[in-house]
C-alpha cells in the first residue's frame, strides 16, 4: 500500500515515505527510501454482499528472506457500507461513508503479454479518496494479490521468493500511459501515479478512478454522491486498442 499526496502546483501524486521508526537501518545503509507498506487485507462479503468486512494489517518492513516472519505494525478493521457489486465473477465493487469512497477492481491472473505469462493470482487494486475538503488531495493505493479462502487475516503473507505481487511500486518510475487520449477519463484528472497505471478524480460530488490491466482492459469507477445519498455509481470495463 502506497500513501499519495497530490501536490497543489504540480497536480502529481507524490508517494510517502515510511516513517523512518519503522524502516530498519539497513535500507540507510543501502541509501533505499521506502515507500510501499507490506499490507495485507480480508475482505468477506456480508448482509447479502451490501457491507464488506474488512481487516487491514500493515506489516514492519524487513530485509531479506526475514520478511517471512511478518511483524504487524497497525492493525484496522472495519466494515465498508453502501456497497454495491458489479460485474458478476471480477469481484469489483464500490463503496462509502462519510468520510471515503473506495473503489476495488479486479482482475485474473495468468495475463499474456509479448509472448509473456506472468505468475501473479489474481490481482485487485484497492484506491480509496478522501471525502472531507481538508484530506481531498490524499489517495491511498493497494496493490494485493488475493488466491486464498476467507480466513480473516488468520494466515499472514510471507513473500521471500514471491512473485510480483512484492514489487515495489511505489518506487517505480511514474506511468507513463497516456490517460488523457483515453475516453472516460475526465478532463481534470490526476495521473502518473508511480508505477501504477492508475488514475482518480474528485470535484467533492463526483468520486471516479481507472485502472490500465496489463492485459489492456481499463476498468472505470464512478460514485456520485450528494451528501449521504448516492446519485449514482458504477464500474465499466473496457478493452483499450493498443
Amino acid at each position: 500500500m502506497v500513501d499519495f499526496v497530490v501536490d497543489d502546483a504540480t497536480k502529481l501524486p507524490n508517494a510517502s515515505k515510511l516513517p523512518d521508526h519503522v524502516v530498519p537501518p539497513a535500507y540507510d545503509d543501502w541509501a533505499v527510501d521506502v515507500f510501499d507498506w507490506q499490507t495485507q487485507c480480508a475482505m468477506c462479503a456480508k448482509e447479502g454482499g451490501e457491507v464488506v468486512v474488512y481487516k487491514d494489517m500493515k506489516f514492519i518492513p524487513v530485509a531479506g528472506c526475514e520478511v517471512d516472519a511478518s511483524v504487524i505494525h497497525e492493525q484496522f478493521e472495519g466494515e465498508m457500507k453502501n456497497v454495491l457489486h458489479y460485474n458478476p465473477g471480477c469481484g469489483d465493487f464500490n463503496a462509502s461513508d462519510d468520510e471515503t469512497v473506495t473503489h476495488v477492481l479486479t482482475r485474473k491472473g495468468g495475463t499474456q503479454k509479448d509472448g509473456y505469462v506472468d505468475s501473479e493470482p489474481h490481482v485487485r487494486v484497492r484506491i480509496t479518496q478522501q471525502r472531507t475538503e481538508a484530506k481531498r488531495n490524499e489517495v491511498k493505493v493497494w496493490r494485493e494479490a488475493y488466491y486464498e479462502k476467507y480466513t480473516n487475516g488468520a494466515s499472514l503473507v510471507a513473500s521471500c521468493g514471491g512473485t510480483k505481487n512484492t514489487m515495489k511500486y511505489g518506487e517505480y518510475p511514474r506511468s507513463e500511459v497516456k490517460f488523457s487520449e483515453m475516453d472516460g477519463v475526465p478532463k481534470d484528472a490526476i495521473t502518473q501515479y508511480n508505477g501504477l497505471d492508475i488514475w482518480t478524480f474528485t470535484d467533492g460530488e463526483t468520486f471516479s478512478c481507472g485502472w490500465l490491466t496489463p492485459a489492456g482492459e481499463h476498468i472505470v469507477s464512478e460514485r456520485v454522491l450528494d451528501g449521504s445519498t448516492i446519485s449514482s455509481a458504477k464500474i465499466t470495463r473496457t478493452k483499450v486498442v493498443p
